[in-house]
């Protein structure tokens, strides 16, 4: 019967069925093939970039052990460091000068490499040197576990992961969890005697940049086993306490396991010198997420077309060519400058999905237009705020000036000293609209602020600036003394019976620049000044009107260079307060 119901159809049915069918045929059959060539592909694919990854990983690492290597001998030749290896229990005048040219060498190398968190020195009577390390007990450091092993193998670099327990610790805020050490014996060079051991910290942050700047898929990664089975690094993540060393036994391999109801392909790979293990694991519905789209994508594909094949050709023509029409006498119209028009889409396919994407357009356009138009009026604004800013800069100084020579002109020199002083506070407070100064400048801003308020009280009031010359080509930020300054008058020497002193010092602290500011005003009571230091740290109020006071400063330090810089304050009732700015040293 079915077969008498297809001879009886028409010639265009039987056509459309069998070529439905052959393109049905067709589909399947490379579909089914293609997916399961793509997938070993990918497979494969996934392996060896995974590989790649992790062997890109380990050489990094490996490189970095050699380098830390390399310094370990290169201060093993140091002649500094042999006589310190080689000065008795007792030689104190030997191991001080030894061990202070020590100290210097290693501090070259700590600028050079900031993975390294520090380097320490001892020597086989205990005597250690060190910038960054320091003992915590008296116990003999020969007799720890790091330095026994690097004496008991001294041809080979020692690793110890997490070294934590040792009678040493690192005057950084750095935990011993937070680093890799690594030793190795100092023979003499002469009796090739074991005279001592050098030790490095390194900083885990260096293997961790080094992982991260590889990507296993979305959501696999990469961590680091020790001979131990320890980890040594591993990004957050609970798979990795599953994953037992059994499963990664062996120089390299790959295998499959469940952890959690998911299959992982877990692929480890060994360092040939030091035992420990680089292990990559992925998700294997992830590694083959891409085969799955391809599946759904050939079943798209597949019902697309059959769907096009079995519509008449008419319709087929019809229902794109009308739309497509009306879009495009939407475009010329829209080109002729009428923009409010809009595509009526009322299906969600390509061709309505295009007209969606011409109506954002149409949107966008409208929106830059107001938005130009909005622009160039706040820039004509802005320019005629600018050119105000200008004219009154000029204005002011020249009637400062005017003032200056008609007190000249009547042998007041006080008031010509205050008009000079009030000038150099202007024009350095504006400064042309810098916010960076060199330090001179800054100096020269706040001594002209003091020879003001001398002037009024001249009987309350004195100073004196302490700050080195080779600091002063330093870069600040503007008005940050001023404030301090203003602070000590009317807070602590104000209030003060007798004539008080405010002292200006200025110093560079490694790669800080500190400018402090001290009165022996009456101080302030502990409470408020608990208070204060509360009220610094807390973040910003919005809203709140602080001026140039010492929340602003505070603020404009950390916010141009960051929180571990700022404000600090100390005071003692009754006699005085200290207000330190830090900031960072920034050269012209």
């Amino acid at each position: 019967m079915r077969m008498g119901f297809i001879a009886n159809r028409s010639i265009r049915f039987k056509l459309l069925l069998y070529f439905i069918f052959i393109i049905s045929l067709s589909i399947l059959t490379l579909g089914f093939l293609g997916s399961y060539l793509y997938k070993k592909s990918i497979e494969e694919e996934m392996n060896s970039h995974t590989i790649q990854m992790m062997n890109q990983v380990k050489n990094h690492i490996e490189v970095y052990l050699k380098e830390m290597d390399h310094i370990i001998e290169y201060l093993a030749a140091e002649k500094a460091v042999i006589e310190f290896m080689r000065a008795g229990e007792q030689d104190w005048a030997t191991l001080a000068e030894t061990g202070a040219e020590v100290q210097r060498r290693e501090a070259i190398f700590e600028r050079q490499r900031p993975e390294i968190a520090g380097i320490l020195t001892v020597n086989r009577h205990s005597a250690s040197a060190s910038n960054a390390l320091e003992r915590i007990r008296r116990d003999p450091l020969t007799e720890e576990r790091w330095y026994q092993a690097a004496v008991g193998n001294p041809d080979t670099l020692h690793l110890f992961s997490h070294p934590i327990g040792r009678n040493i610790k690192l005057r950084q805020n750095i935990s011993a969890d937070q680093v890799l050490s690594v030793a190795k014996a100092v023979k003499d060079p002469v009796t090739d005697e074991i005279i001592g051991v050098v030790m490095i910290d390194m900083k885990l942050e260096f293997i961790r940049s080094i992982v991260e700047s590889v990507s296993l898929g979305k959501s696999g990664f990469i961590f680091i086993m020790d001979e131990k089975n320890g980890v040594v690094y591993s990004p957050v993540n609970r798979i990795v306490y599953r994953i037992t060393g059994e499963w990664s036994g062996g120089t390299t391999g790959s295998l499959v396991k469940p952890i959690f109801g998911r299959n992982y392909q877990i692929i480890y790979n060994m360092f040939p010198d030091i035992g420990w293990r680089i292990v990559g694991v992925i998700p294997l519905n992830e590694s083959l997420k891409v085969v799955s789209d391809l599946q759904t994508v050939t079943v798209v594909i597949a019902m697309v077309t059959l769907f096009f094949a079995f519509i008449a050709s008419w319709f087929f023509t019809n229902s794109i060519v009308r739309p497509v029409g009306k879009l495009r006498s939407l475009m010329r119209k829209v080109e002729e400058g009428e923009l409010n028009l809009r595509f009526p889409s009322r299906t969600n396919d390509e061709i309505g999905q295009l007209g969606n994407s011409f109506n954002k357009m149409v949107e966008e356009i409208e929106n830059l237009i107001h938005m130009v138009y909005t622009e160039q009026k706040e820039k004509r604004e802005a320019e005629l705020k600018a050119l105000q800013a200008q004219i009154k800069p000029h204005f002011l100084y020249n009637t400062l000036d005017t003032i200056q020579w008609m007190a000249l002109d009547r042998d007041a020199q006080d008031i010509v000293e205050l008009v000079v002083a009030l000038t150099n506070l202007f024009r350095i407070g504006l400064s042309k609209g810098n916010e960076i100064i060199p330090l001179t400048d800054e100096l020269q801003h706040v001594e002209s602020y003091l020879v003001i308020q001398m002037a009024r009280y001249e009987d309350k009031l004195d100073y004196e600036m302490l700050v080195s010359d080779e600091i002063k080509r330093y870069r600040v930020l503007k008005i940050i003394l001023q404030p301090l300054v203003e602070n000590a008058i009317y807070h602590g020497i104000k209030t003060k019976s007798g004539k008080g002193n405010i002292v200006i010092r200025g110093f560079r602290d490694g790669n800080a620049l500190r400018l402090i500011v001290e009165d022996d005003g009456v101080g302030l009571p502990e409470e408020k000044l608990i208070q204060l230091r509360e009220d610094m740290r807390v973040t910003r109020q919005t809203g709140r009107e602080r001026g140039y006071g010492l929340f602003n400063v505070n603020e404009r330090i950390k916010l141009a260079h960051g929180p571990e810089y700022g404000i600090s304050i100390h005071s003692v009732p009754g006699q005085g307060t200290v207000v330190e700015a830090r900031l960072p040293v920034v050269n012209i």
